[in-house]
C-alpha cells in the first residue's frame, strides 16, 4: 500500500471540468499562488472547523498532521477495517492537535455542505461539486459558495471478484441502472443482475447521476438502496450477482476489499495513472470549498490557499490524491 501511495509521487493532472460540477459561475480557478499568505502557527492557534466526505477524511487528518507538526500513519479500525491516517500514537500531542484529531470525524458529503451553508463548518473538503438541492439551500440562506478543485478522484463501478465481468461501457452501466439490462449473460456473465444504489445527495449516488445517468431515470429498488459507502463495498463483496458504485481513493486506500473488484470502463481501467491522465472516462475532481463571506485573513482561507502550494500539493499526494496542476 505505501508503494501505491506514493507511486503518483510527481503526477500532475491538467485541470478540466467533469460533467458532476455545478454551474461554471459556482467553480473558482484554482490560483498559482496563495491569495492568502497561510501562516501555520496562526492556523494551529486558531483551527478552522473543517468537514467534508467520508473519503476524504484520510487527507484532512494529513493536513492536520502537518499544521501540528506530528507524525502520521495509516491506521486501520479494529472494529470495522476501514483504514485512515492518525497521528502516530507513540508521539505526544498537544491539547490543541488533541483537540482537532478528536474532532477530524466527516459527516459526509450532503451534511458537510449543509454543515457550511448553516455556519457548523468553515471549509469542507469534498467529493464533488455541490448538487442541486445543496445550491437551493445556499440560495435560500443567502450563502456564496466558493469551490475550488485542488484534486482528482474517480467514480468506479465495483462488482464480486467471483464475476468473469472485466469491463463496461458506460451506457451498458446505464442499461442495468434504468433496468434495461437485468441478466449478466448479456455481458459474459451468468444470473440476475442486482444493482445496489447510494441515497440521494450522497457524493456517490451525485457522480452517478451525472456521470453514468445523464438524466436517465433509474430503477426504483429501495430494498437495494445503501446509505453508507462502506455499506456499498461490503454488500458487493457479498454478492456474486451484484453491481455498485463508489470512488476510487476510498475503495482503494480507505476500505480494500479482496472480494471486490473494479472493473474498467470504456475499455480503461480505473488506476492512478489512468486517473492523473485522465484516460479513464469517470474521473472527477476533489473541491475544498468555502463561504465567500469568509474573512480573506481567517485561518479557514489559509488552509483552503495552502493546499495551491508547492507544500500542499506535495501533502495532497502523501494522502493518495492526484493534486491538480497551478495555472
Amino acid at each position: 500500500m505505501k508503494k501505491m501511495i506514493f507511486h503518483i509521487v510527481g503526477v500532475i493532472a491538467l485541470i478540466l471540468t467533469c460533467a458532476s460540477c455545478a454551474p461554471k459561475s459556482q467553480i473558482a480557478s484554482p490560483t498559482a499562488e496563495p491569495t492568502v499568505k497561510p501562516d501555520f502557527t496562526l492556523i494551529a492557534r486558531d483551527y478552522p472547523k473543517v468537514d467534508g466526505s467520508t473519503s476524504t477524511k484520510p487527507l484532512h487528518t494529513v493536513i492536520a498532521c502537518k499544521t501540528f507538526g506530528v507524525r502520521c500513519a495509516w491506521l486501520e479500525s479494529p472494529l470495522f477495517g476501514e483504514r485512515n491516517f492518525g497521528p502516530d500514537l507513540m508521539q505526544s500531542l498537544s491539547p490543541e492537535a488533541n483537540k482537532v484529531f478528536q474532532a477530524t470525524l466527516h459527516t459526509g458529503t450532503n451534511s458537510a455542505y449543509i454543515n457550511l451553508i448553516e455556519g457548523k463548518a468553515d471549509l469542507i473538503l469534498v467529493a464533488r461539486a455541490p448538487s442541486e438541492d445543496e445550491l437551493k439551500a445556499a440560495k435560500e440562506k443567502r450563502v456564496e459558495l466558493d469551490v475550488r478543485a485542488f484534486a482528482l478522484d474517480a467514480f468506479v463501478i465495483l462488482v464480486n471478484v467471483k464475476n468473469p465481468v472485466d469491463d463496461l461501457k458506460i451506457e451498458n452501466v446505464r442499461d442495468v441502472y434504468t433496468g434495461k439490462i437485468t441478466d449478466w449473460a448479456t455481458f459474459g456473465g451468468k444470473g440476475q443482475i442486482k444493482a445496489y444504489q447510494r441515497d440521494r445527495n450522497s457524493g456517490s449516488q451525485e457522480l452517478m447521476e451525472a456521470l453514468v445517468m445523464k438524466g436517465a431515470p433509474m430503477i426504483k429498488s429501495p430494498d437495494m438502496l445503501i446509505e453508507t459507502m462502506m455499506g456499498a463495498v461490503n454488500a458487493i463483496g457479498r454478492d456474486p450477482l451484484g453491481i455498485g458504485y463508489s470512488v476510487y481513493y476510498y475503495v482503494t486506500f480507505m476500505l480494500p476489499d479482496k472480494n471486490v473488484k473494479l472493473i474498467g470502463v470504456n475499455g480503461v481501467k480505473p488506476t492512478s495513472d489512468n486517473i492523473a491522465t485522465r484516460a479513464y472516462p469517470l474521473t472527477a475532481e476533489v473541491y475544498a470549498v468555502t463561504r465567500k463571506s469568509l474573512p480573506r485573513g481567517g485561518t479557514a482561507m489559509m488552509l483552503r490557499d495552502w493546499l495551491f502550494t508547492d507544500e500542499g500539493r506535495a501533502t495532497i499526494v502523501t494522502s493518495g490524491y492526484v493534486p491538480l496542476a497551478a495555472r
